[in-house]
């Protein structure tokens, strides 16, 4: 997607490349997503919006 946001810019991924292994992991804690993506692993300044992405996907 052109216009995806940049959510994890130390690793380099997209909003729509996170919501996609959020749903498709079933992962459910800003620690997963790590594990699975690197997302917020870096210097950590993006693990909010990865946890408002969990709260969006997961309620």
């Amino acid at each position: 997607m052109a216009d995806d946001k940049k959510l994890c810019f130390c690793m380099g991924l997209t909003e729509s490349e996170v919501r996609e292994a959020i749903i498709s992991k079933k992962l459910k804690t800003v620690e997963e997503v790590g594990e699975a993506t690197k997302a917020g692993t870096g210097c950590g300044g993006c693990q909010g919006n990865i946890q408002h992405l969990l709260d969006e996907i997961n309620k």
